[in-house]
């Protein structure tokens, strides 16, 4: 096959037109994202830049960036991509504004999560993108630095309603998978026979027969190949090789080109392999510095090994540039790497020169790595940071220090989501640590403590922990690693014996003056416990001096002690802190968390908002847990409003999370969702089947047996209600919860016989009443129940005024099916029932999620920006959601919203 016409690429012509394809639709504002994969010298390089050229000369913007070998400073790649938009960045919403200038070191500040970053990045190209379309084009992927490429593989799938197209390279192969994040792979195959033939023929038109021939057997295919080793044995009288593998072979045949330079022109390229990402001007002056000069480079740039380019040298290939550094010696590379130390400007860039420079021990270039790696931290660059803290703990003879730098290295490599590593640094700052360094022991076990709750890590263990708060000289420092230990003790369901140890060595604990630390830890111990409101707020107080992962236990205890309103205080506190601290992983968890109650206090518009909002972020922040385990309220909250068919794609939205099923609590919440469905479809025998498998997880089942009553009566096994009802009759006793125990005897009056069953109705409405407004939907469930039996045994005035009472608190609550129900039994009862226009209500209902979230804090006076930075998108979409929910609501100022939403407004 010829070569393409406008290219003059040969074999390529599908790809071509694919990505000619992506271009043109990007620039009618369809973009999107694609990586081309494929080993070294395939051609992506030739693939991408033709396209590149033909963007530049059509008027699209082009902003690169590229992946550099070895490359260690965090967002280095990024600050290139996007530094010729960032005259943008005051557009941006503030927290995603101040997110960049975090991360490039313009500002000081806390270090932005992933997810704000990412959404910064992307509304900075969405305000450049106003201009005219935007290429974005990031060379060799495999080799960016860790941090640019967590926010570059977030913007493919977010590209679709801008003009811009994302276009990476990558060699692809184990440990990389980057290709999820694309919504379109290109991988380049080998040239077949007659395409390489050409290539061949065009490149060396005169080489002979028999070597044309083992040209074409040995670069089987491969561009680069066929281009190199042709030029060689035109070159040069060279028999065929071995089979080795292509990267390997082509850099023998650089080698062997390079051999032929003279001896300064080697050693001057080594510098240049060395410092890839040098300038030009810190290349001439390394040079200097080993008596060369930059006429040394001439050879080669003759030759074509090397070119400049704007501020930079480039190889003709980086395999060129890996093969000089890997073949020199060490004395060779140490010398280039000192030499490029003394003139590099950039601190970052110029600690790990004199790191790759050091021999054995090198305080000094320790010192330097470790104010990198402080730096890269507090920009947010965790992996890193890792990496820096790790080199220089190898370059400290102190061992005290070099504990320090190992402990700090993983607690960055915990940040990063590296948890191998993490526990990996753990194990190597523990064998180095001594006792007597308190605070660093503390630290590494802290590190350790986390890991241990969201990893798969087995650290320092619960009995661990307590010896060493034993060992704490400091009573807040002692009280905090308890707290940790009986955090593990709530989680972990740790065996009787720990807990009795954790429990005394906390009752033994002097409580400190205005903490609820002690008091906390004691509730995590003990399985149940009913902390008071003022213990709480305490706790709420501190809680911006305690891991988040305490305000999650906390409320995880609050469930289990049958106290919701308790529980959803804690996590809207865990949201409120994670949210000003810019923690949006944890933000999630605790938004996650904060629906399961608001769902079980009957506030079904809260639920919604808080699960849907935890299932986007949790699939934009790879949290496949969270994820599924806000679906399955999403489902239950649905099915409850009548909203069946959404609430079975959540379902399977939850279901179809990788891994999650795993997880007890999952699976127990996705089985109680199955069962609402199933009830609410009146397919009774799979309710209770479902509801059954919720006793996998205590807690959740301790909640979703309230809905196994009216199935167990329907099929004829009221029996199966009475197990439940005898566990949480006595948490509801213990910690004296009105609420769940107004489900307990809803549910004996259920299963009861007829002539029973008046007593546990009566029990339970006193109950609802006395539990409050928290308790209203089940209260109201409960009405309806008592109405229907009432009718039955046709006491028809008391049952038209509990159905009438149970009518009004479903429509408050939103919960159609119900209410409908309700309708039908004061018909029955011969009550004139009047059905409510749908108008408004169904206004607000045909909003999608986002777009109520979005309204809510409209009506509430903020501005699109604010509101940007409050849930987590960029302001344009905002701008985009408001639009179409000012369409549906019938309103077009923001000063209508409030009255439109009506109920819904708070939540």
């Amino acid at each position: 096959m010829p070569a393409h016409p406008d290219t003059g690429l040969i074999g390529r012509d599908e790809e071509t037109t694919r990505l000619r394809e992506l271009l043109a639709r990007s620039r009618g504002g369809h973009g999107s994202g694609v990586l081309v994969e494929g080993e070294a010298g395939i051609g992506k390089t030739a693939l991408v830049e033709a396209l590149t050229a033909e963007a530049a000369a059509a008027g699209t913007r082009v902003l690169r960036c590229r992946g550099v070998r070895g490359a260690g400073t965090g967002f280095a790649g990024l600050h290139e991509l996007l530094h010729p938009v960032l005259d943008r960045l005051d557009a941006l919403p503030p927290r995603q504004r101040e997110a960049l200038r975090v991360v490039f070191g313009a500002a000081e500040g806390t270090a932005p999560d992933r997810l704000l970053l990412s959404l910064a990045a992307l509304g900075l190209l969405e305000e450049a993108a106003q201009d005219g379309p935007l290429l974005l084009l990031v060379e060799d992927l495999h080799w960016l630095d860790r941090s640019t490429a967590e926010v570059l593989t977030f913007l493919p799938q977010r590209l679709r309603d801008l003009p811009v197209l994302l276009l990476a390279t990558s060699r692809g192969g184990p440990g990389h998978d980057a290709g999820r994040s694309f919504p379109e792979v290109l991988a380049l195959e080998p040239l077949g026979a007659a395409d390489a033939a050409t290539l061949v023929d065009t490149r060396t038109p005169g080489l002979p027969v028999q070597r044309r021939r083992v040209v074409l057997r040995e670069a089987l295919g491969n561009p680069l190949a066929l281009t190199e080793l042709a030029t060689a044995h035109a070159r040069t009288d060279r028999g065929g090789g071995a089979r080795i593998p292509m990267s390997r072979r082509l850099e023998e045949t650089f080698l062997e080109e390079v051999e032929e330079l003279p001896e300064p022109t080697r050693r001057a390229l080594l510098v240049v392999a060395a410092g890839e990402d040098a300038s030009r001007q810190e290349v001439f002056e390394a040079l200097g510095g080993l008596g060369l000069s930059a006429r040394d480079l001439d050879p080669a740039e003759r030759a074509r090994l090397v070119r400049g380019t704007g501020d930079r040298f480039e190889f003709r290939h980086p395999l060129v540039g890996s093969a000089l550094y890997d073949a020199a010696g060490t004395v060779e590379r140490t010398a280039a790497h000192g030499a490029l130390a003394a003139v590099t400007r950039h601190p970052a860039r110029r600690a790990m020169h004199r790191a790759s420079a050091a021999v054995g021990w090198d305080p000094g270039a320790a010192a330097e790595l470790a104010a990198v790696a402080q730096t890269a931290a507090r920009q947010g660059a965790g992996a890193e940071a890792a990496a820096a803290w790790r080199r220089a703990a190898a370059l400290t003879p102190d061992r005290d220090a070099r504990a320090r730098h190992l402990t700090a290295a993983a607690e960055a490599a915990r940040r990063a989501g590296e948890s191998v590593q993490a526990g990996a640094l753990l194990a190597e700052a523990r064998a180095v640590t001594s006792p007597a360094l308190r605070g660093t022991v503390r630290r590494a076990a802290r590190t350790d403590w986390v890991l241990g709750m969201t990893a798969d890590h087995r650290g320092r263990s619960t009995s661990e922990l307590v010896a060493l708060a034993a060992g704490e000289p400091d009573a807040r420092d002692r009280l905090e690693v308890l707290v940790w230990a009986a955090t593990r003790c709530h989680v972990l369901q740790e065996p009787p014996p720990v807990r009795a140890a954790v429990h005394a060595a906390l009752r033994d604990a002097p409580p400190l003056p205005g903490s609820a630390l002690r008091d906390v830890g004691l509730a995590l111990v003990v399985p149940g416990t009913r902390l008071d409101r003022d213990v709480v707020d305490r706790f709420r107080a501190e809680a911006p001096d305690v891991d988040g992962l305490l305000l999650n236990a906390l409320a995880f205890s609050a469930e289990e002690a049958g106290d919701l309103a308790t529980a959803e205080l804690c996590w809207t506190t865990g949201v409120d802190l994670h949210h000003a601290t810019a923690r949006t992983s944890d933000e999630v968890v605790a938004l996650c968390g904060r629906s399961t109650p608001r769902a079980g206090l009957g506030d079904l518009t809260g639920a919604l908002t808080d699960a849907e909002q935890a299932y986007r972020l949790g699939l934009d922040l790879d949290l496949p847990v969270v994820a599924a385990m806000a679906a399955t309220v999403t489902a239950r909250a649905r099915a409850w409003r009548g909203e069946r068919d959404r609430a079975r794609r959540a379902l399977d939205d939850a279901r179809a999370q990788p891994g999650a099923a795993g997880f007890a609590r999952v699976a127990a919440s996705t089985a109680w969702a199955a069962g609402v469905v199933a009830l609410l479809d009146g397919r009774h025998a799979d309710a209770l089947a479902d509801l059954a498998r919720t006793t996998v997880n205590g807690p959740v089942a301790l909640w979703a047996g309230a809905d196994l009553a009216e199935p167990a009566a329907r099929t004829g096994h009221p029996e199966l209600v009475e197990e439940w009802a005898r566990t949480a009759s006595t948490v509801a006793a213990t910690a004296g919860s009105a609420h769940l125990a107004l489900l307990v005897e809803r549910s004996r009056a259920l299963a009861a016989r007829d002539d029973d069953a008046g007593g546990h109705y009566e029990a339970a409405l006193e109950l609802g009443h006395r539990a409050g407004a928290g308790a209203g939907f089940d209260l109201a469930r409960t009405q309806l129940h008592h109405g229907e039996w009432l009718r039955r045994g046709r006491r028809i005035t008391e049952a038209r005024e509990q159905l009438s009472a149970a009518l009004r608190g479903f429509e408050a609550h939103g919960v159609l099916p119900l209410a409908d129900r309700a309708r039908q039994e004061l018909r029955a009862a011969g009550a004139a029932v009047v059905v409510p226009a749908g108008g408004q209500e169904e206004a607000v209902r045909s909003l999608t999620p986002q777009e109520l979230l979005v309204v809510r804090l409209a009506a509430q006076g903020l501005s699109n920006k604010e509101i940007a930075d409050q849930v987590y998108l960029s302001h344009r979409t905002v701008g985009s959601h408001l639009s179409h929910a000012f369409a549906k609501l019938q309103v077009t100022r923001r000063s209508q919203l409030a009255g439109a939403l009506g109920p819904h407004l708070a939540g």
